[in-house]
């Protein structure tokens, strides 16, 4: 009991401390830089990288079906299975993918801003 009321004065120190710099210690409490977050953009990215996919995966189906292939035997309808996977998963990552580059742009963007006088 008589612990936790001096361990919490410890830290409350040591948090004053970090607050408290000389110019050679980054300020870890500042909050000077704007921030944002990008869960919107990466949420969104992905949702319409998994559309495409699916999309695609319906094309590639509708082609294999005019062309010939039945669903009826085991080893086309795993082809069909595919057709559905395999594009979500590519166009889902290269949704991920472009939400990094436009992250990176942006907080690169904000950098910018921020050093400006």
């Amino acid at each position: 009991m008589i612990e936790l009321p001096s361990r919490r004065r410890e830290r409350e120190m040591m948090i004053e401390r970090m607050g408290r710099t000389n110019g050679t210690v980054p300020n870890l409490l500042s909050t000077d830089l704007p921030k944002r977050s990008f869960s919107g953009l990466r949420l969104g990215c992905l949702l319409i990288g998994v559309g495409l996919g699916l999309l695609v995966g319906l094309i590639i189906n509708t082609a294999l079906a005019h062309g010939g292939y039945s669903m009826n035997k085991w080893s086309e309808e795993q082809l069909f299975e595919v057709a559905y996977g395999a594009p979500v998963l590519i166009f889902g990552g290269l949704g991920l993918l472009c939400s990094y580059l436009l992250e990176r742009r942006l907080s690169t963007d904000d950098k910018q801003r921020s050093e400006r006088p």
